[in-house]
């Protein structure tokens, strides 16, 4: 980047930004009307799922299951993965990096098996 003599004069935000900005200050979690513990319920929604997003999950698969059709394999799996880290968070329980690594490999081969295939090629190497 070129010296600029008049760097001083320059807006707000002209330049160069680069700052992590953390999404509860954007949409801060609502802590009114918690039916459980407050502290759960923050980590579920900050480390599993946003409640719009467990929602989602069940209006799809009740939806599926009410037209007699079978709920869709990645919303099954996706719910199921959101309920035992869930289970896990109420047990106080940490999973282990290596039970996290297995359980993001799992998730990778299901949902993107041509990346999961690609990195297996790359640590392989």
């Amino acid at each position: 980047m070129a010296y600029d003599p008049f760097w001083i004069f320059q807006s707000p935000l002209s330049g160069d930004v680069n700052q992590r900005i953390s999404a509860p200050w954007f949409s801060p979690a609502l802590t009114v009307n918690i039916a459980g513990n407050a502290e759960i319920e923050e980590r579920v929604v900050t480390e599993v799922a946003s409640y719009g997003k467990q929602l989602g999950w069940l209006n799809e698969i009740v939806l599926a299951l009410a037209s007699g059709q079978k709920p869709s394999a990645k919303t099954l799996s996706r719910m199921k993965e959101a309920v035992k880290a869930i289970e896990a968070i109420k047990e106080g329980k940490e999973p282990s990096s290596l039970q996290a690594a297995i359980d993001a490999l799992d998730r990778l081969k299901k949902d993107e098996p041509e990346k999961y295939q690609e990195l297996l090629r790359e640590r392989l190497r």
